[in-house]
């Protein structure tokens, strides 16, 4: 049954390693955490069971819009249309038309915002849900501490649409990630699959740098190295001014129009774009199995967000490369972000204080200067809402502590002089493995020869991308 259903629905012949064990559980009844690698067909252990069970909807909670586009794009690439999604670029029309007629949809996507919207969770409270899918599940570590509280509420919503089966899925988590996943979401004796986090096909390189030598360098290493590849730089400027200077490269952030997301990441699956220059919004979850080589030209804030990023190369199981250049001192970008992330100690005493004198929360964001959406100020009210100034003052310097932590834990990852692959397996709880074209600390790394990707028609994607996204 399980064999027939994948080939008949996903056209493939046999299950990844891993997979039907995982698709077992599901079918049980089970509460699930599965942590795979990235390329190991994570979306297919909770797609399929909807089709072996056929009764009832499956809730997919995912924490980016690029990410909820691309998996809805193959859903309906293999004729599925009983899908939806529930995002902030819908009308309140449009979403309750959603609504009105879930009996129609087999997948329903949507963020964990979106989730927590009164009128969303009540009309998926009346629905008959199968299952609550929480994608990419170390978010709920990761950000469900402060910037996105929604994340850390995810059990609570659970509660509240009936408590259905559910089921985490990410690439990475270590114990303590792991423990915050179960505990949040409330899973009950969950059955846990945890692969290895190491993928042996990708060879791991730092290049140590003077900072004026590394646009040279990037500019060199894009010409050699195999393509389809992805550069991942700090912020969105930096993207944009490094996709300027590198030839046969577009950018991708955050800030982009939907559109222009859409149109470049379109670009870049159909090997249109060789080579793609953007920030972290780019890749969770992207489904492209032939990028060769991934490049960071600036060190992430974290192993797990490197261990995410470097992930997208070599999903085929084909050799792939990927390179971090550091120059002394990059790590202070990342410093710098995370000192914007959280309020300072002069503005958590102004909110208390304008609280504890009579001001309301919508006076707030005017009276600190701050924006009401503003990511700092949203935090600010959680803490308002959470605890005593003395607590909230506090907290913020554990978090920052936490993640001054994490950064440096990365940038062991770019100083160590023994095999960093082993340090990364360290990191997860794993044995360290011994291979060939390890890591440039174990050996010479060298780029193949590869012949220049073939180009295709560049206007394609306007016949694909109304084919995709017609509901007819």
């Amino acid at each position: 049954m399980f064999e027939a259903t994948l080939k008949r629905v996903f056209g493939y012949e046999e299950f990844r390693a891993g997979q039907r064990e995982i698709i077992e559980a599901v079918v049980e009844g089970q509460d699930v955490l599965a942590i795979m690698p990235t390329g190991g067909g994570k979306s297919l252990t909770f797609q399929l069971p909807s089709y072996l069970k056929n009764n009832g909807l499956t809730i997919i909670v995912s924490p980016l819009l690029s990410l909820i586009e691309d998996q809805i794009l193959h859903i309906r690439e293999r004729g599925e249309r009983g899908v939806a999604r529930l995002t902030s670029m819908e009308s309140l029309e449009e979403k309750q038309e959603v609504l009105n007629h879930l009996k129609r949809f087999r997948f329903l996507y949507l963020s964990p915002e979106q989730l927590a919207v009164p009128y969303v969770t009540r009309a998926l409270a009346n629905a008959n849900v199968q299952m609550l899918v929480i994608d990419e599940a170390h978010c709920i570590s990761q950000w469900g501490h402060e910037f996105r509280p929604e994340y850390a509420r995810l059990g609570e919503l659970r509660k509240q649409i009936g408590s259905p089966q559910c089921m985490a899925v990410t690439a990475t988590a270590p114990e303590n990630v792991k423990r915050d996943i179960i505990e949040k979401l409330a899973l009950f004796t969950p059955a846990q699959f945890v692969h290895s986090a190491n993928r042996p096909e990708i060879r791991l390189i730092v290049e140590r740098l003077e900072k004026e030598e590394k646009i040279g360098r990037l500019k060199a290493l894009v010409r050699d190295i195999p393509k389809p590849a992805v550069v991942y730089t700090a912020t969105r400027r930096e993207a944009e001014k490094l996709s300027s200077e590198l030839e046969d490269a577009m950018f991708y952030h955050g800030g982009m129009s939907t559109e222009d997301r859409r149109l470049v990441q379109s670009q870049f699956l159909r090997d249109e774009v060789p080579i793609m220059v953007c920030t972290s919004a780019f890749g969770m979850g992207v489904n492209k199995d032939n990028v060769r080589s991934v490049i960071h030209y600036q060190i992430p804030a974290t192993v797990e967000a490197y261990m995410q990023e470097i992930g997208r190369a070599g999903r085929d199981g084909n050799p792939a490369f990927a390179v971090l250049l550091y120059a002394e001192g990059d790590e202070r970008i990342q410093q710098f972000l995370i000192d914007q992330q959280y309020p300072k100690d002069e503005q958590i005493r102004n909110a208390y204080f304008e609280m504890e004198n009579g001001s309301t929360l919508s006076q707030l964001p005017r009276l600190l200067r701050m924006g009401e959406d503003d990511p700092v100020f949203l935090l600010l009210k959680q803490l308002l809402a959470e605890r005593s100034l003395q607590e909230a003052i506090d907290w913020v310097k554990d978090r920052k502590r936490a993640r001054y932590r994490q950064l440096g834990q990365m940038m062991d990852v770019a100083l160590i002089n023994t095999c960093r692959r082993a340090y990364l397996l360290r990191y997860f709880s794993e044995e360290k493995v011994d291979q060939e074209d390890c890591c440039d600390v174990c050996g010479p790394i060298v780029f193949p020869e590869t012949p220049d990707l073939v180009r295709k028609n560049v206007t394609e994607w306007k016949k694909r991308l109304t084919q995709i996204f017609s509901f007819e």
